[in-house]
């Protein structure tokens, strides 16, 4: 039996399984990203899963499958499959090599690892990231790699506090319940609220967010 069959029969146990299935590794995705498609007219569901997936265990893989179907079909459900595939996309951080950094962000980084989580955080790899207003920050479990919006490099305690958010997502990963991924827990916004002046960081951020867009309305 086929991945894609098995993983569909594990989670719709109750359901025929008509469909044409496509497994498909590519080299478009960073990290270990993974989407799926599904053509009506042709009942064809293609997976398309990052090259970084060719040698993991199958067990896990459809674990990511599964979870992929239940956002497809917009269905709830879990299995022991997606336990092992979030604890495996959890621990990726442990294995993935630091081979990037930027010497702003490592002194953003090491500032806030020493006042806020007693140095015990590993150092992600950091990059810079585009002049972006809608994303600010970001962490990416598959790569364990922190990016920051250029715009927050002259705004050091803006930075810093964006820094401390992704941090955070590194921290406290998260939660997962019938097939959805929960990455801003209560946990996590108990967290980011404990800040210093997170409330007026926030409303910093939100003028910069503003500031940007109208310069985009006038070109």
């Amino acid at each position: 039996m086929r991945l894609v069959e098995k993983a569909f029969r594990q989670l719709f146990p109750d359901k025929e399984f008509s469909y044409t299935d496509v497994l498909e590794y590519s080299g478009r995705f960073k990290g270990f990203n993974a989407n799926a498609r599904l053509n009506n007219l042709t009942k064809t569901i293609t997976f398309s899963l990052s090259k970084n997936w060719k040698g993991v265990d199958e067990q896990i893989k459809i674990g990511l499958v599964q979870s992929l179907l239940l956002r497809l079909f917009k269905k709830k459900a879990r299995t022991v499959n997606m336990d092992l595939y979030d604890n495996f996309i959890k621990n990726l951080h442990i294995a993935i090599p630091k081979t990037k950094s930027n010497p702003v962000l490592e002194e953003s980084f090491n500032r806030i690892n020493k006042l806020y989580f007693a140095g015990m955080i590993d150092r992600p790899n950091l990059r810079i990231g585009k002049p972006s207003a809608r994303t600010l920050g970001n962490y990416d479990y598959g790569t364990d790699t922190i990016t920051i919006s250029s715009l927050l490099v002259p705004h050091l305690d803006l930075l810093d506090y964006v820094m401390y958010h992704e941090i955070l997502h590194k921290k406290t990963k998260f939660n997962s319940k019938n097939g959805r991924s929960f990455h801003h827990t209560r946990q996590f916004k108990q967290l980011e609220k404990a800040y210093p002046n997170s409330k007026e960081l926030e409303q910093k951020l939100g003028r910069i967010s503003s500031k940007r867009k109208i310069l985009f309305s006038l070109f």
